[in-house]
């Protein structure tokens, strides 16, 4: 099989997939725990694959470290807030908001690297963010004047904008040294969660159980392969036309897994908007 189609593969199902974890641990033992000790693991599966990825580290500078690092505290902070939204919301909801951030480091681009987007993409994102909206807002709040977005929702919508800001600048330390180093980088900034954890007098502790070791395990390891495996595949010549529409259908795999294993409950303005937000998902994807 072409290597493109292989990376895909793995992307499609490391994203699609990654989250059903994330959920069953973060219900368990809260979102600072799930997410820090994912951050460890990923982080050794990191090291693992230093070892064997060439790198060139005369691109890095004290301002590009800097910003690494700060790219790096948003990385946790929508993690810590992905895996919250996870655990007190609906999964598919949650995850389809999430899934969103693509469109949104787009419109970014345009301003930051002054990045074309035709007028069909614009279409295509109105799309996806009509969809987030109708996921995101009650109607029936909205006429009444109450709470119009509940708190799980609230917190997967700054987490999109963090994991946005991340991958709109991450842009720039690629450039610069390489696809490798500005994610595991990033991953250095992990024991931020201890502060978080020790000022809100949070108890820290393993995962109580093997299962609960191996699913945070999983959640490290089918999430960072597909991170990798996407920013190597973009990074082969004419691989990124396979790779990118193969990855971006990740959502629906997520999206029916999530909906069969969990049965959270969704409202049908919702479900609607998960809909209309997978079409515009899919849309941009498969028409750059």
């Amino acid at each position: 099989m072409n290597l493109a189609y292989v990376l895909a593969l793995i992307t499609f199902i490391g994203w699609g997939s990654g989250d059903l974890f994330t959920i069953v641990v973060t219900r368990n033992i809260g979102a600072s725990l799930t997410t820090f000790w994912t951050f460890v693991f990923g982080f050794i599966i990191s090291l693992v694959v230093l070892l064997f990825v060439p790198h060139d580290i005369s691109g890095l500078t004290i301002p590009l470290l800097i910003l690494n690092l700060f790219l790096g505290v948003l990385l946790i902070t929508g993690n810590v807030l992905i895996s919250e939204a996870f655990r007190i919301s609906s999964a598919p909801l949650v995850g389809i908001i999430i899934q969103s951030f693509p469109a949104v480091v787009l419109v970014l681009s345009t301003f930051v690297y002054g990045d074309v987007v035709t007028l069909k993409q614009w279409f295509f994102i109105a799309i996806i963010f009509i969809g987030v909206f109708l996921c995101s807002v009650d109607l029936k709040q909205l006429l009444s004047a109450k709470v119009l977005i509940d708190h799980g929702t609230r917190l997967a919508l700054i987490a999109t904008i963090c994991l946005s800001i991340f991958f709109t600048f991450s842009r720039t330390l690629i450039s610069a040294y390489g696809w490798f180093l500005p994610s595991f980088i990033a991953t250095l900034c992990f024991p931020l969660i201890l502060i978080f954890m020790r000022s809100r007098k949070e108890k820290f502790i393993a995962p109580p159980s093997l299962k609960l070791l191996f699913f945070t395990l999983m959640i490290a390891l089918l999430i960072r392969s597909a991170d990798f495996a996407l920013n190597y595949g973009l990074s082969i010549p004419g691989a990124s036309s396979i790779v990118a529409p193969i990855a971006g259908a990740a959502p629906i795999l997520f999206v029916i897994l999530s909906s069969l294993i969990f049965k959270d409950k969704v409202s049908k303005q919702q479900i609607g908007g998960i809909a209309v937000t997978l079409l515009g998902i899919m849309l941009l994807t498969l028409n750059p």
